[in-house]
């Protein structure tokens, strides 16, 4: 049996790729160290763990709805198998963890048996969770566009303490977000679990802060003395790079035209990753951050205040600052979208894809290349759908 399993709870957005590839590299030292963070559960090189956490989902709430039906729980199995063979301290690292609800965080916890568990939890500031959040949202095909997304999001939280609104959110399986960015609630559930004095916070240092900040206070969470005081240099790694305002209202339109025409979110996300590796990302004038628009900054401060309070009552441990969590007074919001900059965006999309060699396109009569219809309906689009964004 595992002496001790270090479980990351970090939910998307928190710092939790950058700490997983670090863990990654380091897999091959720490495992003669004898310290285990597996990327070779499913017998390839995995930097995380979240099919593990995908199998323990479908098997625990998700045959209800048919979700993941593909699921045949081998993720879930290698991950067990390579921690109960493990005679030593292993790290479990996944962005779902956050949003399990009660009983499939108890299943994933009965499932990996140790003497001790510790849960690490990082956490970030709503000002930068919500766009970023809703950026990934567009990235995953939906078409709900970003002022919708917010009053939604909203209208889940509900207007009663955090406290108070916790069991809704640890009930209904649809709450996925609050259940992961309600701060108290996050904690007060995995404590539950494994006991208060087993769980310990890490803040993301401010906006701007060197990466070597976040790691020096993950470490100091973890308590291993086998992970270096720096973290190595990651020479391959590229972070999850978020998209501009003008990008994001671009791939909304790509999306909304793409559902219009029947299009599944398989094929819509096939074409969208075109796009985007087609150096979508890469241009020297990307337009503005997606931010939260001016009217939308004091509700999600107020927001910010009270998960804030509700966190401290909790009198977990935190390494880094509450004051990390806060939305300051002056803290950037979004200006108003240049539609001719949407179209722009979708100008340079469309040519890269269009010139990448090896990429198939319909052809016009007289050999002109043609993109596909979605990619230049959307184009057009983009003006209009800028103005939702405003």
């Amino acid at each position: 049996m595992t002496q001790r399993l270090i479980v990351h709870v970090g939910p998307r957005k928190t710092g939790t790729t950058y700490l997983q590839r670090v863990l990654q590299q380091l897999s091959p030292g720490l495992a003669d160290a004898g310290v285990l963070y597996s990327t070779d559960f499913r017998g390839g090189n995995d930097y995380n763990h979240v099919s593990a956490v995908t199998d323990v989902t479908f098997a625990t709430e998700a045959k209800v709805n048919g979700r993941w039906t593909s699921r045949d729980g081998s993720a879930w199995i290698g991950l067990q198998q390579a921690v109960a063979s493990w005679d030593g301290t292993a790290i479990v690292s996944a962005e779902m963890l956050g949003g399990l609800r009660p009983n499939a965080a108890a299943a994933f916890l009965e499932g990996l048996p140790a003497q001790r568990v510790d849960v690490i939890i990082t956490m970030r500031d709503l000002a930068r969770i919500l766009p970023s959040s809703w950026q990934q949202h567009v990235r995953n095909t939906h078409t709900e566009d970003y002022r919708h997304y917010l009053r939604r999001r909203g209208r889940q939280r509900g207007k009663v303490p955090p406290i108070e609104r916790q069991p809704v959110w640890d009930t209904k399986r649809n709450l996925t977000f609050w259940r992961s960015y309600a701060y108290g609630a996050l904690v007060r559930r995995w404590a539950s679990l494994v006991g208060l004095d087993h769980v310990r916070v890490v803040t993301l240092p401010p906006a701007g802060s060197h990466s070597s900040a976040l790691w020096e206070r993950f470490i100091a969470a973890v308590d291993v003395a086998e992970l270096p005081a720096t973290a190595p240099t990651l020479e391959n790694f590229i972070a999850n790079i978020g998209s501009t305002a003008e990008e994001a209202a671009f791939l909304h339109a790509f999306n909304v035209e793409a559902a219009s025409r029947g299009w599944n979110r398989h094929r819509t996300n096939a074409e969208q990753q075109r796009l985007l590796s087609a150096g979508f990302l890469d241009r020297e004038d990307r337009g503005q951050p997606l931010r939260l628009p001016a009217d939308f900054v004091d509700i999600v401060r107020d927001w910010a205040d009270a998960d804030r309070t509700d966190l401290q009552s909790t009198q977990v441990t935190i390494f880094g600052d509450l004051s990390d969590l806060e939305i300051p007074a002056n803290t950037p919001i979004m200006g108003e979208l240049d539609p001719d900059k949407v179209a722009a965006a979708g100008a340079f999309a469309l040519l890269e894809n269009l010139e990448k060699p090896g990429r198939r396109v319909r052809s016009r009569k007289g050999g002109q290349r043609r993109a596909p219809r979605p990619v230049r309906m959307a184009l057009q689009k983009a003006r209009r759908f800028a103005k939702r964004l405003r």
